[in-house]
């Protein structure tokens, strides 16, 4: 439909027109258009006519411009069925009042060849059967004006000249106009089977997708029925040695470890509950202070075992700030943050964590960088899955940094990670201003397919 002005668009469809597919609304337009046509040629030929006195012929064109205009009429009201009729009882009946008066040799029978086309275009093969109907009454009128001279009306006499170039004409003008229709059965055929290739392509997209997602479905209920099933059997194990046990010491440390137990448990089922909220709920878009989420992470794992070894390298302007979701963007710190806690090398006199942000066109760039016990290289690829962990010292639930990964597709961000073994990890991540939908690019862009 963008292939039309608005106003053009409502002078041939309608105002109220339904909303139709691509192929519908082209034959809905040339059915308009047709009308027009027809009515015109009609007029044209009546004004010529009655200015030299030719009476005997005016009927046929009236009639033809009445079925025409009622054709434009029908297809403005939806009813392009019958408005596909009365166009092609209006198209026979004018060529055929030409065709009684017009000597045969002036070639006007070859204006049915038109029809003939346009019967098949506007029909097509879902009412082939008034499309045969159609063709087989354009039949009998050539058969009747050409073959059989019925004189109805007396035929007009030209000079040899006139009749020549009128045969030539006629030929040229069914030969452009069957070029052009046939044009348009290509052109509607070009795109139908462009739009089912289109269609077939995206419909093997999302049976990719969801086979992906089904894959991971079952892993998630599987690894998650499990962690969430093995600190339950931890906690009732241990609630059945309490009954044993008449030392206090021993059932303050039972409880000590049925809080360990409860706590973890609590993790998992907050990173459960992000990475839901990530998958449903629409962003939010505020204006982000990157350096209050930070801070406010920080103090929220100050008690952290460890924490007080680690020294905090905060880099960040205090009026810092871009157009974002807050609570996605604070999971995605929080994630990278903890984890920097959560690996961190306590054998180091210098244990550090880094974070700097740095603003440029369209985008933030926030590095966090940690001395920590590094990443193997055979993990950089995969610490972005689902329940992957890379760690003995891996107690979480595996799913922080796939959350990561889930939530910067949402607010249109990347990250790269660089690592070695001993010398800590460098995670960037370049957030953008969502309204700007301004990108880098990055070769090491973590995808979502991996």
């Amino acid at each position: 439909m963008s292939h039309f002005h608005r106003p053009t668009q409502n002078f041939l469809l309608g105002k109220n027109q339904p909303t139709l597919a691509s192929a519908d609304f082209k034959l809905a337009v040339l059915t308009s258009q047709l009308s027009l046509l027809t009515i015109l040629v009609c007029l044209v030929y009546l004004v010529i006519d009655l200015q030299n006195d030719v009476y005997n012929s005016w009927h046929f064109q009236a009639i033809g411009v009445t079925l025409s205009f009622l054709s434009f009429i029908l297809n403005r009201q939806g009813f392009y069925y019958w408005a596909k009729t009365m166009l092609m009882i209006a198209g026979n009946l004018t060529i055929f009042s030409f065709a009684l008066v017009e000597p045969i040799e002036i070639g006007v029978c070859f204006l049915f060849v038109i029809c003939y086309l346009v019967e098949l275009v506007v029909f097509g093969f879902e009412h082939r059967r008034t499309a045969l109907a159609m063709i087989t009454i354009t039949s009998l009128l050539l058969i009747f004006s050409s073959v059989i001279d019925l004189h109805i009306m007396p035929r007009r006499i030209y000079t040899p000249e006139y009749i020549q170039i009128n045969f030539a004409a006629n030929l040229i003008i069914t030969s452009i106009t069957s070029i052009l229709v046939v044009y348009f059965l290509l052109m509607l055929n070009f795109y139908s089977e462009n739009s089912l290739r289109e269609n077939e392509k995206d419909i093997n997209q999302k049976n990719d997708e969801l086979t992906k997602v089904n894959k991971e479905l079952d892993r998630f209920v599987y690894s998650t029925s499990h962690d969430l099933r093995s600190p339950i059997s931890s906690i009732r194990g241990l609630i059945n040695l309490s009954h044993f046990s008449t030392d206090a010491n021993e059932l303050k440390s039972y409880l000590k470890m049925m809080e360990s137990r409860l706590i973890h448990l609590n993790k998992f089922i907050n990173d459960i509950s992000d990475y839901s909220r990530n998958a449903r709920i629409p962003l939010n878009l505020t204006e982000v202070n990157l350096k209050m989420i930070v801070l406010e992470t920080f103090e929220n794992l100050k008690f952290y075992p460890g924490a007080e070894k680690i020294k905090f390298d905060v880099h960040i302007a205090e009026g810092l700030t871009l157009k974002s979701d807050a609570i996605r963007v604070q999971v995605l710190l929080g994630n990278l943050i903890s984890n920097a806690f959560k690996y961190a090398d306590h054998k180091k006199f210098n244990s550090f964590i880094k974070i700097d942000a740095v603003k440029n066109s369209g985008h933030v760039v926030i590095s966090i960088e940690d001395n920590g016990i590094g990443i193997q290289p055979e993990y950089l690829t995969k610490i972005f899955d689902m329940f992957f962990q890379g760690h003995e010292k891996s107690d979480g639930s595996g799913l922080g940094l796939y959350i990561v990964k889930e939530t910067l597709e949402k607010i249109k961000g990347t990250i790269t990670v660089e690592s070695e073994p001993g010398g800590g990890s460098l995670f960037t991540v370049v957030l953008s201003n969502i309204e700007e939908e301004i990108m880098p690019s990055s070769p090491k862009e973590i995808s979502s397919d991996q």
